[in-house]
């Protein structure tokens, strides 16, 4: 929501930019169309001027000069999401010879410690304080992000007018504020940014990629770090460089000081399967994370089960993704206690796309409990083995058949009746 603002001169000033599910997206901060803050990194030499890692805006010791109708918080989407914030700084009051002493309500009978703006390496401690010449002393209070601070972080403790983080980890960067309650309308106030270094954290949207002879391959590292981290990609030990009309690398800038990374392989070669491998690397360390990209198919997920017609076997139904034709699907089960697998090879039929679809009946079912396991293989190899799925006798015969996350079937064998159940034992199946 836009703000208008008016403070005196000296004061610490607050332009919030608090916008939802902007992870994916970069944030600038602009003042008179000139660049403050570009994706959380500074275009400014002016320290008193803090992009905070929620986006919102401090300036300390506001100045005159500060004052501006325009302040634009801007969110880089498809259509730009924009905050616009006017700031009006009154210039302080001249002294003269009848002035009294400051009302506790002033701002500069409160002075914060060692800075405003701390910058610390994860991992380390650092100590923040507040000095106050008020008489009687007031009862000093601690506010982070405008929140005031509990016990609910064991690594914040609080003494007095200091406070105290143990071990800093990246989620203790942000505006902490110390407060002089002197029982004044207006009690002094003063912020100091807390600025977290650390470790390049890595995440990879997925950690195999299917993919096929001659269609484009992409692969996606996001990396959080501060100060940003430099990255590199690698096959194996060689690292990667781009390559006109093969490779494509690009990268975007998102929320909290993260980085988008995409690797592309334009055309991709059987040779072109295999591990890569995502370095990110700034001053304080590095991570590494791999991605297995291959022609083969994806783990199959079941889908669900119905009876036969005669109420005679069960039908299991699979999905999966393959670039490539299926050569042979595998569907091995076993009653529990056995340790032989019953082996059958369901028919192969054409998918749609990539996308393929199988089903078989097992028939002849015993009592008792059983475990499925299905595979497929294509010209590059067998996919992954999908979740166990167990079916489990001693259901009630009422149980209808369903067909979705878990399916209750009833199989009639000959001479008696059989209530099974399958259980799948992951709940969901995510599309794939």
């Amino acid at each position: 929501m836009a703000k208008s603002i008016r403070v005196k001169a000296g004061s610490t000033v607050l332009l919030p930019c608090q916008v939802i599910h902007a992870e994916n997206y970069a944030i600038t901060w602009t003042k008179d169309g000139e660049y403050l803050y570009f994706g959380g990194q500074p275009y400014i030499s002016d320290k008193r001027i803090v992009n905070l890692p929620n986006n919102s805006l401090v300036i300390h010791n506001a100045s005159v000069n500060d004052t501006s109708n325009d302040y634009k918080c801007t969110v880089l989407a498809e259509n730009n999401l924009v905050i616009t914030h006017r700031l009006l700084v009154d210039p302080a009051p001249e002294k003269t010879h009848q002035q009294s002493v400051p009302q506790h309500s002033h701002k500069g009978i409160i002075r914060v410690m060692p800075s405003r703006r701390v910058d610390v390496i994860q991992g380390h401690s650092v100590r923040l304080g507040c000095e106050t010449d008020i008489q009687p002393p007031p009862e000093i209070k601690w506010f982070i992000e405008n929140k005031k601070v509990n016990s609910y972080d064991p690594d914040v403790t609080v003494d007095g007018n200091y406070l105290t983080i143990r071990k800093v980890s990246r989620s203790h960067s942000g505006l902490y504020q110390c407060l002089a309650e002197d029982g004044s309308k207006q009690p002094a106030m003063e912020a100091i940014a807390v600025v977290v270094h650390y470790v390049p954290e890595i995440e990879v949207k997925r950690n195999i990629v299917h993919s096929g002879a001659g269609i484009e391959s992409e692969m996606t590292c996001i990396v959080s770090a501060y100060p940003e981290a430099i990255i590199t990609w690698y096959k194996g030990d060689k690292e990667i460089m781009h390559k006109k009309g093969s490779i494509v690398m690009h990268h975007g800038v998102m929320k909290n000081n993260k980085t988008k990374h995409v690797l592309k392989v334009l055309h991709t070669l059987p040779r072109d399967f295999g591990e890569y491998k995502c370095r990110a690397q700034n001053t304080i360390g590095q991570d590494t994370k791999s991605i297995i990209l291959t022609g083969a198919p994806s783990q199959p997920k079941l889908t669900g089960a119905e009876m036969t017609n005669d109420d005679m076997a069960i039908i299991l139904k699979w999905r999966l993704e393959s670039y490539s034709p299926i050569n042979e699907y595998r569907l091995q089960y076993r009653r529990a206690g056995d340790d032989v697998w019953s082996v059958v090879e369901p028919e192969v039929k054409d998918g749609k796309g990539n996308q393929f679809t199988v089903e078989h009946p097992i028939e002849d079912l015993q009592p008792g409990s059983y475990e499925a396991i299905f595979m497929a293989r294509n010209a590059f190899g067998w996919s992954p083995p999908s979740e166990p799925h167990m079916f489990t006798g001693d259901s009630p015969p009422e149980m209808a058949r369903k067909e979705g996350n878990a399916a209750a079937v009833q199989i009639r064998p000959p001479g008696a009746l059989l209530a099974l159940i399958l259980v799948v034992l992951s709940c969901a199946f995510p599309s794939l």
